[in-house]
């Protein structure tokens, strides 16, 4: 297992989500994730946006179409290039994250649930370097892009 560095900056509080709600402690924020990672996983049929402030939301394909079509990611992203990871193994094996490509070059901001779900396919002991997932992402089974 690799060195844990203590990051003092974050150790005393309050913490803001982008566009998003404060909250007073370390706890208290991670108890907000724990719930909204609870959420992540979409329905039949549908895909979740994992937004930067860490909120959910169901998002389905357009009336009439079992599938999404590349113009209707491209608007719920706000993205002009996407990026498809198809996670192998772990818990997300069988789904899809569809993010902008171009978001760090934007320099959107980090994704937390998104870049929670790169690590949980990607242990820090076992793979590197550090990423972050930037921008807004979409979480379906890999079905739902045709």
């Amino acid at each position: 297992m690799g060195n844990l560095f203590s990051t003092t900056s974050y150790d005393g509080g309050p913490f803001q989500i982008v566009g998003g709600e404060t909250y007073a402690t370390r706890q208290a924020l991670g108890a907000f994730f724990q719930h909204q990672h609870a959420g992540m996983l979409p329905a039949e049929g549908a895909a979740t946006l994992l937004g930067v402030d860490g909120s959910t939301r169901e998002v389905l394909p357009e009336k009439g179409r079992k599938s999404f079509g590349l113009a209707q990611l491209y608007a719920a992203l706000e993205a002009n290039y996407i990026d498809v990871h198809c996670p192998q193994h772990g818990p997300y094996e069988g789904y899809i994250l569809v993010f902008d490509d171009e978001g760090k070059d934007r320099r959107r901001p980090i994704n937390p649930l998104a870049t929670a779900a790169w690590y949980e396919t990607y242990p820090l002991e076992y793979y590197a370097p550090v990423d972050v997932v930037a921008g807004p992402v979409l979480l379906m089974k890999s079905a739902l892009l045709r």
